[in-house]
């Protein structure tokens, strides 16, 4: 039972909720230690307490996913013994295992990958994935909550499954590049439709989306009802519909934002090699040519910094921003083509589902249940099934890559090795064959024999952090009080939060107001006063350097200052706060990235050449991350891989 609101703590800090027990009531976080790289272990809580990580990783919530809430503190500090040589020396290790092909990297490229190498290698091939989470699924994992009863589960950060409907043809969307996901869709044997829960007790009077990011985007957040808030103004409902004309702005900024928003202005219209010249110039530089200001950067900037880059307008290229479909880049050249019976969907958890479903498949019996969408989503994880000796596939977490080379001369090597560190241990495997499938701000580190080429590509890849922050509420009658269910801020923590529609997933609940919920806020650090290169590691400082405490205390103070008017109350309200902090979110491809510079080609193109036998794959190469995007390059890199074995 809570206790009543507490004049000295009306924000519920500590309350005696599910958020996080420190371990002896410490509350301090490490995370400036960390952006400095502490070689000390992170505390962990002991084992009868609910799992809380370290102070600075913060509670982790329930099940399969509760030691693995985005870049752990654990995690954060053996890459930073990475990226400060501390590991020992590689050569010091003996060779104590061998396998056909090595993996490197558990998310959906290293699942992809190792999915196909079960399909292709025959018998008696053999293939090990090493992960340096305690869960595989990169950021296609999830957090789990129990609120009154009642299981919810919210993405840590991949989300937007593509709904491949029946009559969805092969080259028909995306120039293509989504037909190896359709293939992929179709043999998971995922549904051509999927049903919402059903809305009552008043929450029918909303279009509330299934998506996250659908009322994020300027050409669609007119659909959903809308506040914008303003520190010291208050809510402004549904601003799009009345072109702004409620809201505190001047009048010339209020026509700028709709003239945004619609998409009026062009000054691309007749230009020869458009999308070219769109990838010479920063997404700034095109909305001051198109006579935008700053309060239309300051709109804008949040939503390219949480849907893909991690950064400003003033750090991508205009084509980077049509890659989003932002304003002012629609090209007659950009050979782009309408959607054929595509749809999207966002599973309680994401794209962890269909992550589950593609692991399901590659390695039987890694989960507890049949291998159905709503069983494999809501399954528990046997580890114990991971790491089997004599099995096509095996799986090893919590296992952190600081070295790979060839052995020998990488034109003539027959073999790589791949020496990772695991509980305290260092080990070595050697492989015919390496797929490096994590980022490439790890790739460039731990690959010791990269060829200057190769090195100098991955210099041409900038990185944006991001924050997924996701609350449990026992309801949100607070939203139906103010007559709408998606909102945006400009001041504060954030910037943008709505309510959502889950999958049903075979059960018949409703959502009504009176629910139960998560609310998933996709939080940037954005600094548009720096240089194009500084700004992702200056946002991955602030996010680094930061407790979970403090954190805590912003949502909480955001919550109650934007909706406390309307009934919320934090400390009664709040049954759970889970960070997924991801320093190295997102590619922010800069000018040049897409289509080269200078008459030199793309860094993307370099880096899909194989360096003698180790294969790179990962979605940054696409300069836009994604599901698809990461099966597609995983796609292309096994079958590079296997022309070795």
């Amino acid at each position: 039972m809570r206790n009543r609101r507490s004049q000295n703590d009306p924000l519920g800090l500590t309350s005696p909720i599910t958020r996080r027990d420190f371990v002896n009531g410490v509350l301090a976080g490490c995370g400036a230690a960390l952006v400095a790289g502490c070689d000390r272990a992170p505390v962990e809580a002991a084992s009868s307490l609910a799992p809380s990580g370290s102070p600075w990783t913060g509670y982790g919530g329930v099940g399969d996913y509760a030691w693995s809430n985005g870049n752990t503190a654990a995690v954060i500090e053996a890459a930073h013994r990475i990226r400060d040589g501390s590991y020992p020396a590689a050569a010091s290790t003996p060779v104590d295992e061998e396998f056909d092909l090595v993996i490197v990297g558990g998310g959906f490229s290293g699942i992809t990958a190792a999915y196909e190498f079960v399909k292709r290698a025959g018998a008696g091939r053999r293939c090990l994935l090493l992960e340096n989470h305690p869960v595989m699924g990169g950021e296609a994992k999830q957090n789990e909550f129990v609120v009154d009863g009642r299981r919810l589960a919210a993405p840590q950060g991949s989300n937007a499954g593509l709904v491949i409907g029946a009559k969805f043809t092969r080259g028909s969307y995306d120039s293509g590049r989504h037909d190896v996901y359709a293939d992929y869709y179709r043999e998971l044997g995922l549904p051509t439709h999927f049903d919402l829960e059903p809305l009552a007790g008043g929450a029918e009077r909303y279009e509330i989306p299934n998506y996250h990011y659908a009322p994020m985007h300027p050409a669609s957040e007119s659909g959903f009802a809308t506040g914008y808030f303003f520190r010291g103004h208050g809510w402004v409902r549904n601003p799009v519909a009345s072109k702004f004309a409620d809201t505190p702005w001047p009048a010339a900024i209020q026509r700028e934002m709709d003239d945004f928003i619609h998409d009026r202005r062009d000054v691309l219209a007749g230009m020869s090699g458009a999308d070219a010249w769109l990838d010479t110039v920063y997404y700034s530089e095109l909305l001051d040519r198109l006579g935008y200001g700053e309060q239309v950067r300051r709109y804008v900037d949040p939503y390219i910094a949480v849907a893909n880059f991690g950064v400003c307008s003033s750090a991508i290229s205009g084509y980077a921003a049509k890659r989003l479909g932002l304003p002012g880049t629609a090209t007659p050249d950009s050979g782009k083509q309408a959607p054929v019976d595509i749809g999207v969907v966002s599973f309680p958890g994401g794209n962890t589902s269909i992550f589950r479903m593609m692991l399901a498949r590659a390695l039987p019996g890694a989960f507890n249940g049949d291998a159905s969408t709503p069983d494999t989503a809501a399954a528990t994880i046997d580890f114990a099934a991971l790491d089997l000796a004599g099995t096509p596939l095996r799986i090893r977490l919590n296992s952190t890559v600081f070295d790979v080379r060839h052995e020998g001369q990488p034109a003539s090597a027959d073999h790589v090795v791949v020496t990772y560190a695991r509980s305290g241990v260092v080990q070595k495997v050697r492989a015919r064959c390496v797929i490096m499938a994590c980022g490439g701000w790890v790739n460039r580190r731990v690959v010791s024999d990269l060829t200057e080429t190769h090195a100098a590509a991955y210099g041409g890849f900038h990185y944006g952090p991001v924050l997924t922050a996701n609350v449990a509420l026992r309801h949100w009658r607070f939203f139906d009080e103010l007559g709408f269910t998606n909102a945006r801020w400009f001041e504060g923590l954030g910037w943008q939060v709505t309510v959502r529609r889950n999958v049903s997933l075979g059960s018949a609940t409703p959502l009504t107001p009176d629910d139960p919920i998560v609310l998933t806020f996709y939080i940037p650090f954005l600094r548009p006063d720096l240089a194009p290169a500084e700004q992702g590691p200056a946002g991955r400082a602030i996010l680094l350097s930061t407790s979970y405490s403090e954190f805590e205390r912003q949502i909480r103070a955001q919550l109650t200052e934007m909706f406390g008017s309307a009934g919320f109350d934090a400390r009664r309200d709040i049954a759970g706060i889970i960070l997924n902090r991801w320093g190295h979110a997102y590619c922010a491809p800069q000018p040049g990235f897409f289509f080269g510079k200078a008459g030199m080609p793309p860094p993307h193109e370099v880096l899909r050449q194989p360096h003698g036998r180790i294969v790179f794959s990962h979605s940054e190469l696409q300069g836009t991350m994604s599901m698809a995007y990461a099966m597609l390059e995983a796609h292309r890199g096994i079958g590079q891989a296997m022309s070795m074995l």
